[in-house]
C-alpha cells in the first residue's frame, strides 16, 4: 500500500435520510466493513423504536455495534469509542475499509477528536437533581447551573435536563465549571487514518420531512407501542435510561402512561423527529471537511468513493 494512512468512511446523515440503504449499496461496490453509530441501536429489543435494520438484513449485510448490549447497562461515548477503535483496526486488518454510519453526531466527533477526560456518573447526587426537577422544574435547576456555570448555560436550552444535570455532576465532582473541561480534547484517535467524511445533505427539506413522516407511520404499525411495553416488562431499568428518552420510544411511554393519546402521540414523535433531523443538519453546516451530497445521490457517492485514491491504494 503507497499511502501509509489507512482509509476510514464516516457516512453521516440526519435521520431518514436514507444512511443504511446507502451503506448496504457501497458495502455491494467496496469491500467495506460496516459500523453502526447509532446509541440507541447498540441496546437488544429496541428495533422497531430505533428503526433498526430487519434481523434479515443484518444477516446479509453484517453490522458491527448493533444489539451488542441489554438495557441494564447504558452504553456511552467512551464504550463506543473504545469499541469502534477496535473494530476500525480489526477492519485494516481484513483488508476491509472500516464504514461508519449513522446519526450520533457526538459519537463521531468523539473519534475525531477525542473524549473530554470527565468524571463518571454519580448516581447518589442525579437522583437529589431528579427530586428538584421533579418538585421544582427542570427551569430550577438551570438557574443553579446559571450561577455556578453562566458560560455553559448561555450555550444550551434551558429545558435540556440531560446537559444541564451531567454539568451540575461535573462540577459537584470536580468543583470547576465544565465549560473549562469540556471540548478541550485532544487525543485524536484516528490520527494514522485518513477519514473520507460523506454527509447526506437534503437542499430540499421538505423531502427529508415526507420520508420522517412515512417512516414514523411505518413504525407505529410495526409494533413500537408493543416493542416499548415489552421493553418496560422485560428490563428494569430506570426512566432516565438514556434508551428510553430516545425519540419513539419517549413518546411510546406517554402513551402507554396514558398523557398522550394515539394523534398526540404521533404528533409530538413528528415533531421531535423534525426537530431532531434540523438539529443534525446544523451540526453537519459546520462540519469542517465533511463532503456533501444531496439525497438520493447513491451512484454519485459510490463513484467518488472509487475514484479516492486513498481507497484505490487500500484495495
Amino acid at each position: 500500500m503507497n499511502n501509509s494512512k489507512k482509509p476510514v468512511i464516516f457516512l453521516i446523515g440526519p435521520t431518514a435520510s436514507g444512511k443504511t440503504d446507502l451503506a448496504i449499496s457501497i458495502y455491494s461496490e467496496i469491500p467495506i466493513e460496516i459500523i453502526s453509530v447509532d446509541s440507541v441501536m447498540v441496546y437488544k429489543g429496541f428495533d422497531v423504536g430505533s428503526a433498526k435494520p430487519k434481523k434479515e438484513t443484518l444477516k446479509k449485510y453484517p453490522h458491527k455495534l448493533v444489539d451488542i448490549i441489554t438495557a441494564e447497562n447504558i452504553y456511552t461515548a467512551s464504550n463506543f469509542i473504545f469499541d469502534a477503535k477496535e473494530l476500525i483496526d480489526k477492519a485494516h486488518h481484513e483488508k476491509k475499509i472500516p464504514l461508519l454510519v449513522g446519526g450520533s453526531m457526538m459519537y463521531f466527533q468523539s473519534l475525531l477528536k477525542g473524549l473530554d477526560k470527565l468524571p463518571e456518573r454519580n448516581e447518589q447526587y442525579r437522583e437529589q437533581l431528579k427530586i428538584i426537577q421533579s418538585q421544582k422544574g427542570i427551569l430550577e435547576l438551570f438557574k443553579e447551573l446559571e450561577l455556578k456555570d453562566p458560560e455553559y448555560a448561555s450555550s444550551i436550552q434551558k429545558n435540556d435536563s440531560q446537559r444541564i444535570i451531567r454539568a451540575l455532576e461535573i462540577i459537584q465532582e470536580t468543583s470547576r465549571t465544565a465549560s473549562s473541561q469540556l471540548g478541550k480534547a485532544d487525543n485524536k484517535l484516528l490520527k494514522d487514518s485518513h477519514v473520507l467524511q460523506l454527509g447526506i445533505f437534503p437542499i430540499e427539506r421538505s423531502i427529508l420531512h415526507k420520508r420522517i413522516d412515512k417512516r414514523l407511520k411505518e413504525l407505529l404499525n410495526d409494533g413500537l407501542i408493543d416493542e416499548t411495553k415489552k421493553i418496560l416488562d422485560t428490563y428494569e431499568i430506570k426512566q432516565d435510561h438514556p434508551a428510553l428518552k430516545a425519540i419513539n420510544y419517549k413518546q411510546a411511554i406517554k402513551y402507554i402512561n396514558n398523557d398522550y393519546n394515539e394523534d398526540e402521540l404521533y404528533l409530538k414523535a413528528l415533531f421531535a423527529t423534525r426537530q431532531f433531523a434540523k438539529r443534525q443538519i446544523t451540526w453537519m453546516r459546520s462540519w469542517a471537511d465533511l463532503e456533501l451530497f444531496d439525497l438520493n445521490q447513491e451512484k454519485k457517492i459510490i463513484k467518488y468513493l472509487k475514484n479516492s485514491k486513498e481507497i484505490k491504494s487500500f484495495v
